[in-house]
């Protein structure tokens, strides 16, 4: 089977969705297995992610991307961006930081981080730390990160969001920017310019916004509003938007208030047969299995 064959027959039904707003703009999560995985685990994030090995190994697959990562090593992910792992050592221990890209680098009264760089770049240049001190720097900290998420000190959120923007920055710093194009050098002041579209998605129901009212929402013309858009997050307009949609849509489906129909009304799917199709499609599973066996 070709890879990318078998990546569309892994089911991506672990969305997670943090809790995440101005009071808490991260989440910590963890997990352990003690053996390896024989099958992956389809995931896929409303919010930017950074997963660093503390122990064992992790092998992580992209649309046509594989790769191990062992201990002190990262992988960072876009949001609504479907991937796959799975654990393949010994004794795992996996630290993931859910980042909400809102609040991503508000911690920096100069302007000068490139905040986004590491989620946005190629997959296969995203940063992953290969010297012994670099790797050591990443597991010390993700040790740190987890101390202070179980023990609570004093400020311990506080703490927490400082490491966690020094590891964007060692890890935007170890990008090689002449091997990331097209993607530009202030992906930071690029998505502000088009954030008012990216809350239009957000906040619209039932008709999803055209490529064109976003483009207005922004100043910018369809055109340039759409090469923009597709140079900051790897994809375009419409198929984002339908992403979102469908994590709504899913998110409602958890909560089991409303009928099927009902929710894909909601988030403007009037033709079922095509609500179906694209649930299915990114889910690996209808929306009625998905509402029974995810609630």
């Amino acid at each position: 089977m070709a890879e990318d064959d078998f990546f569309d027959n892994i089911p991506i039904i672990r969305q997670h969705h943090p809790t995440l707003g101005p009071d808490s703009p991260f989440d910590l999560a963890w997990e352990y297995r003690e053996t390896p995985g024989e099958s992956f685990q389809g995931d896929m994030h409303y919010a930017l992610q950074m997963c660093i090995v503390i122990h064992g190994k992790m092998e992580v697959l992209y649309q046509d991307y594989r790769r191990e990562y062992g201990p002190g090593e990262a992988e960072w992910t876009m949001f609504w961006e479907p991937h796959a792992f799975r654990f393949t050592g010994r004794r795992n221990f996996v630290l993931a930081v859910s980042i909400d890209i809102d609040f991503l680098g508000n911690c920096d009264p100069f302007g000068y981080g490139n905040w986004l760089l590491p989620f946005v770049v190629a997959v296969p240049v995203r940063y992953c730390p290969e010297d012994l001190a670099a790797k050591q720097y990443f597991q010390d900290n993700a040790r740190r990160l987890f101390h202070l998420w179980s023990r609570k000190p004093n400020n311990w959120k506080l703490y927490s969001w400082f490491v966690i923007h020094e590891l964007i920055l060692k890890a935007a710093d170890g990008i090689d920017c002449a091997n990331t194009a097209p993607h530009p050098s202030d992906l930071a002041g690029r998505y502000r310019c088009i954030k008012p579209a990216i809350a239009l998605v957000r906040n619209t129901q039932g008709r999803p916004p055209s490529l064109s009212e976003a483009a207005a929402a922004c100043n910018y013309s369809s055109g340039r509003f759409g090469h923009l858009f597709r140079e900051i997050f790897g994809i375009g307009f419409g198929k984002f938007a339908l992403r979102s949609r469908l994590a709504s849509a899913a998110k409602e489906l958890k909560q089991n208030r409303h009928t099927v129909e009902d929710i894909a009304a909601r988030w403007g799917f009037y033709d079922s047969s095509h609500f179906l199709h694209a649930f299915q499609t990114l889910y690996g599973c209808t929306p009625r299995r998905y509402q029974r066996e995810k609630r």
